[in-house]
């Protein structure tokens, strides 16, 4: 019988959240689940006990099954709903230079058109993630992460890399990131530091670049985890090969 979705074993939330942060919970979760084998290839997501688990409608839960399907982690049908798929590393590694492309050409142009309001916003989120980093918090982490990025999408003033940025979820490499890489939300953190002074000194150049250099060495992090992960999984699988012939004897 196919697995459905537990959400990490999670407890009912509250109602009053805002929706596109449920939805940002829900995909995260998820793809929680996904990685960390809570749910396997071929196990379907039924939404209505996500919602209910959630404690929310099948709105946000359709929308997050909606962005999980863009980036790859389930297949879609009418008629089967949503299932996981089975994702290889390289898959999840190609996200990065796609969103380092697309975040280096809004820094860019928000370099030549930021505000000051956008700029205080900005050492305020950069502040916020320092503290949530302080308290281990990688949920609050994640988000306001999400919220610096966004900012600067939208200070980059070009309608249709907002459309695509938005569509394509890219933001969710930080969440992989931070899920995966062993990295110190600290260190994840203090790294935006050198995006926010580009974009102070309004230098088109600098801006792209440090934004590029901030998406591009995470995603190195994660070919390394991967690496690591696969080389571990494989000396298991020898060790239980050993097990199973002795036992044979």
């Amino acid at each position: 019988m196919p697995a459905v979705a537990r959400i990490g074993g999670t407890k009912a939330r509250p109602r009053r959240r805002e929706r596109r942060v449920l939805r940002e919970e829900i995909r995260d979760q998820l793809i929680d689940d996904i990685l960390n084998g809570r749910l396997s290839p071929g196990d379907r997501i039924i939404e209505a006990r996500v919602a209910e688990e959630f404690a929310v409608s099948q709105a946000p839960v359709r929308e997050a099954l909606r962005d999980l399907d863009v980036l790859g982690f389930v297949e879609s049908s009418p008629f089967r709903g949503a299932v996981v798929r089975q994702i290889s590393p390289e898959e999840l590694l190609q996200l990065y230079p796609i969103r380092a492309v697309l975040e280096g050409l809004a820094a860019r142009e928000a370099a030549m058109r930021i505000r000051p309001a956008a700029l205080r916003k900005l050492q305020k989120l950069l502040e916020t993630m320092r503290s949530v980093a302080a308290e281990g918090d990688e949920r609050l982490a994640v988000q306001t992460d999400f919220a610096f990025h966004l900012t600067i999408v939208e200070a980059s003033e070009n309608r249709l890399l907002q459309q695509i940025w938005d569509r394509m979820r890219l933001a969710t490499t930080t969440f992989l990131t931070v899920s995966k890489s062993h990295h110190s939300l600290s260190e994840i953190a203090e790294r935006h530091v050198a995006v926010l002074d580009a974009l102070r000194a309004h230098d088109p150049s600098a801006a792209e670049q440090a934004m590029r250099r901030h998406i591009e060495e995470p995603g190195q992090w994660m070919r390394t985890a991967l690496a690591e992960e696969a080389d571990r999984s494989k000396v298991q699988d020898t060790q239980h090969a050993k097990r199973t012939r002795g036992h044979r004897k």
